[in-house]
């Protein structure tokens, strides 16, 4: 399926062509990092590739304003919140309705 050259609305691959390309997986690694300002990190890994980067929450958010910028008019899924809520895996799936809630967690 090739897209017609000017509509930036169409992807010129399935998602099974994609995905046949790569997978790429992020986990959150449990142990804090730092010595004085403890924070979290998240290990990013290419099976295309083999292998593994580590970033931090800031990294994605700067990843996901240049998405937003490049591709103004694609639908770029809003980042999960900085810390989960109540501190369970519960409250990951929690959905946050107003972007004030989003900013108070930076």
């Amino acid at each position: 399926m090739q897209a017609p050259p000017g509509n930036p609305l169409l992807l010129p691959h399935t998602l099974q062509e994609l995905l046949s390309k790569d997978s790429v997986q992020v986990e959150l690694i449990p142990e804090k990092k730092g010595l004085f300002l403890k924070h979290v990190e998240y290990e990013v890994s290419s099976k295309r590739f083999k292998c593994s980067v580590y970033r931090r929450y800031n990294d994605f958010v700067v990843f996901h304003e240049m998405l937003l910028q490049k591709f103004p008019y694609r639908m770029v899924p809003a980042l999960p919140p900085k810390r989960m809520l109540g501190g369970n895996l519960g409250s990951l799936f929690c959905c946050v309705s107003d972007q004030d809630d989003i900013t108070e967690n930076k």
